[in-house]
This record gives structure tokens, sequence and C-alpha cells, in this order.
């Protein structure tokens, strides 16, 4: 059985959250905020009455690069498994159950930069588990430059004997909602979904930097290019479209709503600063 906490998983963590701080203020700033909510269960409706401790840290930058970024770390630990996990074979009913999520929103002020999206998460349940989603959600962004980000991802892909582009069909299907023309997810990265984590570490560490090094080059690139109107439409329609997926669709949003969790915690981590309709 594998232990409780993987190192490896948990100092990659501990230091992708270091170089995302890092990479935002070498071009944002140094003016940080930062908040923690804590929080204790059972969920108002929890049948089971299972209590457990919630943690929120949210550290959030605002500049001229990015109207706001944000880094932030959610911890849940529960000390069994609830029936729904068991249900889903991801835990015996006595197992405790441990979540750490590491999850980064980038929107810029510029409509040429694509939104950056990113989120890890470890799960642990008598086994340990990892799920990610990574990818691009572009306004005004010249398609080469997301086709290269994407490019660079597939070759992480072939090293590790996968596809970027079945790695990445979850993504569209995820970001998208009835209504739109389009989803918001550019298909540039990949999504992970409940894998086992000893056995998928690797491409799921290469897979992070990658995407995440890729999306400050396009940042770099981008970021002084002059802008329209035009092209601030785009960015709106956009950050639009998140605002309406994070709050009717995210299923992470509707259990912490469920749960109790503080929703000023997850207003600060992923919603978008402004929307202009």
């Amino acid at each position: 059985m594998p232990e409780k906490t993987n190192s490896e998983a948990e100092n990659f963590i501990a230091g992708l959250k270091k170089k995302a701080i890092d990479a935002i203020t070498s071009l944002n700033g140094s003016a940080w905020r930062s908040r923690t909510w804590d929080h204790k269960g059972p969920a108002p409706k929890d049948t089971e009455k299972i209590e457990y401790t919630y943690r929120h840290e949210v550290n959030a930058s605002r500049g001229e690069v990015f109207e706001k970024a944000t880094v932030s770390e959610i911890f849940i630990d529960w000390p069994k498994a609830a029936k729904t996990l068991v249900d889903m074979k991801l835990a015996s009913p006595s197992e405790p159950v441990s979540v750490r999520v590491l999850q980064i929103e980038i929107f810029p002020t510029s409509s040429i930069l694509p939104m950056g999206h990113f989120n890890l998460e470890r799960f642990y349940a008598g086994k340990n588990m990892m799920m990610a989603n990574m990818d691009v959600f572009p306004a005004a962004t010249p398609k080469e430059d997301v086709d290269a980000l994407r490019n660079k991802m597939a070759e992480v892909a072939k090293k590790y004997g996968k596809d970027q582009w079945e790695l990445s069909k979850g993504l569209a299907e995820q970001y998208n909602m009835e209504g739109w023309q389009y989803p918001l997810a550019a298909r540039a990265g990949f999504q992970f979904k409940m894998l086992p984590l000893e056995e998928n570490f690797p491409v799921v560490r290469d897979g992070a930097e990658t995407f995440f090094n890729g999306y400050i080059e396009i940042v770099k690139k981008l970021k002084d290019l002059r802008y329209s109107t035009d092209d601030d439409v785009l960015k709106n329609e956009m950050r639009t479209h998140w605002l309406e997926y994070s709050l009717m669709k995210d299923g992470a949003v509707k259990m912490g709503r469920e749960r109790g969790h503080p929703f000023e915690a997850l207003r600060w981590m992923g919603l978008p600063p402004t929307v202009h309709y």
C-alpha cells in the first residue's frame, strides 16, 4: 500500500506553487494579497454527518500585466470516507480521506493574452490518486501561439506514449455549455481524471511544468502588443462564459456551496476581476 503522502508529489506541488508566485511577481509586481479561510463540517445536508476540516488559501496579484492572478491551495481532510466515495470504489468505509488542490487562475489585462487555467489535485483514500486540468482560454490570441503551446504538450504526451489531442478531449467537453458557439478550452493542455498517482506522476509533472512555462512564454511575447475594442469584446465574451461556467456548471463550486464552504474564498480564487456586457 502506498504511503498516505507521496513525498515527490507533495514537493512538486509546493515547488510549482512557489514557481507560479515568482513568475507572476516578475511580471506583475510584488503587491500580493493573501487570505486563508478555515471551515469545519459536517455539511448541512450530509446525512452521514461526517466531520471534516477545510482550509483554503488564496494569494491574489493585481497589476498591469495581469488584472488578476491567483495561486491557491485547498486542503480537506475527512476521518472516514463518505458513502459516495465508497460507492465509486475510491475508498473503503473506514479509510481517512485527504485532498490537496493547487489552482492557478490568470486573467490578463491584454485581450491578446489568453486566460490561464491550471488545477492539480492530489487525492488520498487508501491509495494515492491525481487529477489535473490545464488549458488556455483564448480571447484575441494569435492561433500560432496557442498551436505552439499545444505542440510542446504533444511532445510531452509522446514521450510517455500518449496522444495530446486525446488527453485534451475532456477539456473541450468540460469547459463548454449549451448555447455557446464553441468551448472555452483551446485544447492546448492535458486533462487527467483520478489516475493512480505513482504510475502517472511523471507525465503529470512534466505536463504541468511544460504547460506553465509555455503559458508564461506566451505572456512575455504578447503582453506589450496593442489591442482594439473589438479584441476587448472577445475577452469579455470569454470571461462571461467563464463566469457562467463557474457558477452554473463547475462541480467543485457546486460541492463547495452544498458543504457551506465560504463563497468569498471561491470568488477570490476563480471569478474574473471584471466582466463587461
